[in-house]
């Protein structure tokens, strides 16, 4: 080793290393410009990056024979035979290793390699990743207006990096969802896809789309800089691409926010009115102090959200962000979605958590009356409250002002549902899973809607779809177990029950539901058992109520259900269509629960 490095030393290779590596960085800069202003595919950097890995051995040869000509002595040629004394050949003859590695041979050797990378670019970029023969016909049919954003790449893995460019991909989202032309796979879909090295079309695919828009964030001091590609997933082309690099200001960051929307939308020819404009160019702050809270408030939701310790950290930055600007309807919207996300796992009662939700809710669209955010949650309190028609009213709206929202279509569908609008519902439903396809909590609301308006064949098969996607879904072997119920196929309700159980044994919907089916299935000993644990763990008094009505016990089960519309009247705003109180509907009572359910 040591004899290598002297004679690397003495034959003043470092030099050439060094020439060869800064010529090789500005190779790949070129290239890397080239990629991305040409809609080259990813592995095009990758292919150059080879060709210079396979070019550094055969220059450091050239180097070794080049110095070993220009050094060599002649006599010791002579005696190595490397000179033929009086032959043609004369004096100064190569050998044949010193004829093949030559400076020229090298530079004719680069140059024909890049050649060769111009060539293959230059073919895909006239013919595209493959004929328009490889191009399925569900591709074909696909509207190129339906479009996936990735999540953003970002050159650091610090947390403050990775709130920042989430910030700015849901943002995007938002703002995109708003144009009505346009297809926009909701967030929970496209962040499956975060660090996941999938190719655009397979992407595509699997979230049924026909463009897909990619791009990274990158934060540095007082500097922003966002490069934003969109792509035909049809053909790996790109459709358009942008780079922006601005100072970080709040101002900045809605201003690029805003023109990804526009141009974007202008490359798919989605219509944009001077409504719809007007509302992706609107600032929400002017305070990059507010907006970063709520970005940082609203990573840590969208992450931690499942814990109370998470919860109550994004509430606190939301309540920072109000301070920072009392101005910022979006952080008070944030901090009535923590209210109710407290009250929803359990750590706070409705007392506590709503009338704090209301309050922060009714700050925001003080603020911003068409703050669709805020209109989704303000609906879901009044469906909760009983109110159905003005929680749907409040839905159209928010409809009306971001189209794209997969939330708002699932919590329109539920709306539906308690006004009897069967196929609405539904409908809805299904809009929302095929905006977020991948989103385990829509496909379960779309399970439910099918249980509900008794399409049970449905049901089952949606329920078989949501446990591919989520295998340890407790909720698929409910619903499932609720469908088989209602079709008299007590075995395998019993059994999908028995499932949901083992997977969360400590939800106490699940007991209550078996009880319902061994009441149904005439086996009374074993549906108390399971109703009595089912109470234990504090399940709403409605649904006790449901499962002696199927016993037969309709005595027991109104006391159940009016104690139930006293103490928690938000569980019973979905029972006029829930097949399990089919056994109540004959008697008087029913009608009288239902008439102070509606107010009268």
């Amino acid at each position: 080793m040591n004899k290598l490095i002297q004679e690397i030393h003495r034959r003043s290779l470092w030099q050439v290393l060094g020439i060869y590596a800064v010529g090789a960085w500005v190779a790949l800069q070129i290239v890397d410009v080239l990629a991305q202003n040409f809609g080259l595919p990813e592995w095009f950097p990758a292919f150059a990056l080879g060709l210079l890995v396979l070019g550094l051995p055969i220059v450091l040869a050239t180097a070794v024979v080049q110095e070993g000509v220009r050094g060599a002595d002649p006599s010791d040629a002579m005696a190595q035979g490397g000179i033929e004394v009086g032959s043609e050949a004369a004096p100064g003859r190569r050998s044949g290793g010193s004829t093949l590695f030559t400076w020229r041979n090298a530079l004719l050797g680069g140059v024909g390699a890049f050649a060769l990378w111009g060539v293959v670019a230059a073919g895909w970029m006239l013919k595209g990743s493959g004929t328009e023969s490889e191009v399925t016909e569900a591709e074909l049919v696909r509207d190129i207006r339906s479009v996936a954003v990735l999540p953003f790449a970002t050159r650091l893995s610090l947390e403050e990096d990775e709130y920042f460019a989430e910030g700015m991909h849901d943002d995007l989202l938002t703002q995109l969802a708003k144009i009505d032309s346009l297809k926009v796979i909701s967030r929970t879909s496209v962040m499956e896809y975060k660090g996941v090295n999938r190719n655009i079309r397979q992407i595509a695919d699997e979230l049924g789309v026909a463009t897909v828009v990619e791009g990274g964030v990158q934060r540095s001091g007082n500097r922003v800089r966002v490069n934003v590609q969109l792509i035909d997933a049809r053909t790996d082309k790109h459709l358009w691409a942008e780079t922006y690099d601005e100072e970080l200001t709040a101002a900045n960051v809605f201003a690029i926010q805003s023109d990804l929307a526009k141009k974007i939308a202008s490359a798919l020819q989605a219509t944009l009115t001077p409504e719809v404009e007007e509302r992706i160019e609107e600032r929400p702050t002017e305070s990059l102090e507010a907006y970063d809270l709520y970005v940082r408030g609203r990573f840590i939701l969208d992450n931690r959200g499942s814990t109370r310790d998470g919860v109550e950290s994004a509430a606190d930055l939301y309540r920072q962000a109000t301070a920072a600007d009392p101005t910022y309807a979006l952080a008070y919207t944030g901090l009535a979605t923590t209210y109710v996300q407290l009250f929803n796992l359990g750590y706070v009662s409705e007392e506590e958590g709503l009338p704090r939700a209301r309050e922060a809710l009714e700050q925001a669209l003080e603020l911003d009356p068409d703050l669709a955010e805020a209109r989704v949650y303000r609906a879901e309190l009044l469906r909760l409250d009983l109110r159905p028609e003005e929680a749907a009213k409040e839905l159209e709206r928010v409809l009306v002002l971001n189209p794209g929202n997969a939330d708002a279509h699932s919590r329109y569908s539920a709306v539906l549902l308690n006004l009897g609008r069967s196929e609405e519902a539904v409908r809805e439903a299904r809009r929302a899973v095929e905006l977020d396809p991948l989103s385990v909590g829509l496909r379960r609301s779309l399970v439910a809607r099918l249980a509900w308006v008794r399409d049970y064949d449905e049901t089952i098969e949606e329920s078989r779809k949501l446990l591919e996607l989520e295998p340890t879904e407790a909720d698929a072997h409910y619903y499932a177990g609720m469908a088989h119920t209602i079709q008299g196929d007590s075995e395998n309700a019993i059994e999908s029950f028995g499932k949901a159980i083992e997977l969360n044994p400590a939800d106490p919907y699940y007991p209550a539901g078996i009880a319902w089916a061994y009441a149904t299935a005439g086996d009374r000993e074993r549906s108390l058992e399971y109703l009595r644990r089912a109470e234990a763990a504090g399940v709403p008094l409605k649904e006790i109520g449901l499962v002696y009505g199927a016993l037969g016990d309709l005595d027991l089960a109104f006391d159940y259900l009016e104690r139930g519309f006293e103490a928690e009247p938000g569980t019973l705003a979905g029972i006029a269509a829930d097949p399990s109180a089919d056994p109540l509907r004959a008697d008087p009572r029913w009608g009288t629960l239902l008439d102070k359910l509606a107010g009268e």
